[in-house]
């Protein structure tokens, strides 16, 4: 098993530092008075392959979340969080807008995928 949530954060956290968003924080814990924001969440950390009856590929998902007030903020941004997982060797699988609405915000939802080899220590 691989813990990729700390990598994850400090990745996208650049896009916080350079004032691109506002937060960046794990699914749940957003502050809605700071938008733009990007929320993420590990989505799965399966065994993928075995050697010698060891785990030695972990396939892991992560999805982001680009919240903001207007499609084409949201939109730049989105591109942005793409190019920072491909950075970390994942792949885009999912695309999509969220309609809420109720809201004014708007919604992007990203999902990544990766193989990504055990390390022994």
């Amino acid at each position: 098993m691989i813990n990729q949530k700390t990598t994850v954060y400090e990745k996208l956290k650049e896009l916080q530092d350079n004032g691109t968003v506002k937060d960046v924080c794990e699914e749940g814990k957003q502050d809605w008075s700071k938008l733009p924001c990007i929320t993420y969440m590990e989505l799965g950390n399966e065994p993928s392959d075995y050697g010698d009856d060891e785990e030695y590929l972990s396939a892991l998902a992560i999805k982001a979340d680009v919240w903001g007030l207007s499609s084409s903020e949201v939109s730049k941004i989105a591109i942005q969080v793409v190019k920072k997982m491909k950075e970390l060797g994942y792949e885009r699988t999912l695309y999509l807008d969220v309609n809420d609405s109720n809201s004014k915000q708007r919604h992007k939802t990203i999902r990544f995928e990766k193989d990504e080899s055990i390390e022994e220590e």
